[in-house]
């Protein structure tokens, strides 16, 4: 069972504490990584930090709720893998899974009968490599950049803006989103930005980062079929 789960990481977000413990406890021998939360705040926090491969989160929590925690990842994540767990079946939260690209919605208590499959689908459908280019691929397994099948060297904040373009899956990310994730509480200039996005243009096929004037830049995968 631990050798499906080994190569990926999960958040573990649940304000029972010890549900909480003894879930996470069971999630270390079978994950790479193990993050865990006691609130949607402080999930969406770690989340931030850490981007786990995939987040298991209650609904019914202090400060955040899941489906409303589901919503701020999906506006910039659409890649992660979420599966909600509730106490009880509410049909409107059903409709709202559908809507949030959930990737299952289980009813507890979780138990290896209704959680694994739901863990095992989650792998199942990871994109493990997005290709750019018919010789640049991203790896989510150690959300590093190949050229050629060797390791592509970046910087930093290179990596982080790469990475952020390939996790909007061809949307538009504007330069305040840019600001608020990879520069955080300093000061993004768009001079800066600018020369960055030029050093990485060198490194990669300059026609992968699209220019969108006033507003940010674009990914644009030339095909799906690589």
């Amino acid at each position: 069972m631990a050798n499906k789960f080994k190569d990926f990481s999960i958040l573990y977000i649940e304000d029972d504490d010890g549900i909480r413990d003894i879930n996470s406890s069971m999630f270390k021998r079978m994950f790479k990584n193990v993050y865990v939360a006691s609130n949607g705040e402080e999930g969406y926090k770690t989340y931030l930090e850490k981007k786990p491969n995939i987040i298991l989160t209650d609904i019914k929590m202090p400060k955040m709720d899941g489906i409303e925690l589901s919503k701020k990842i999906r506006e910039k994540d659409d890649n992660v893998k979420i599966i909600v767990a509730t106490a009880y079946c509410d049909e409107e939260y059903l409709l709202e899974a559908v809507e949030l690209n959930l990737e299952r919605f289980l009813i507890k208590p979780l138990t290896n009968r209704n959680l694994l499959p739901a863990l095992e689908k989650a792998i199942t459908k990871f994109h493990q490599k997005i290709y750019l280019s018919e010789n640049l691929y991203f790896d989510y397994l150690d959300s590093q950049f190949y050229l050629d099948n060797k390791l592509l060297e970046l910087s930093k904040k290179e990596l982080l803006i790469l990475t952020l373009f390939v996790k909007q899956n061809n949307k538009v990310v504007s330069y305040e989103q840019i600001e608020d994730e990879i520069w955080g509480y300093e000061y993004m200039s768009v001079k800066s930005l600018r020369t960055i996005i030029g050093v990485l243009r060198k490194k990669i096929p300059k026609e992968i980062i699209k220019n969108i004037p006033n507003t940010g830049y674009k990914l644009e995968i030339s095909s799906d079929k690589y």
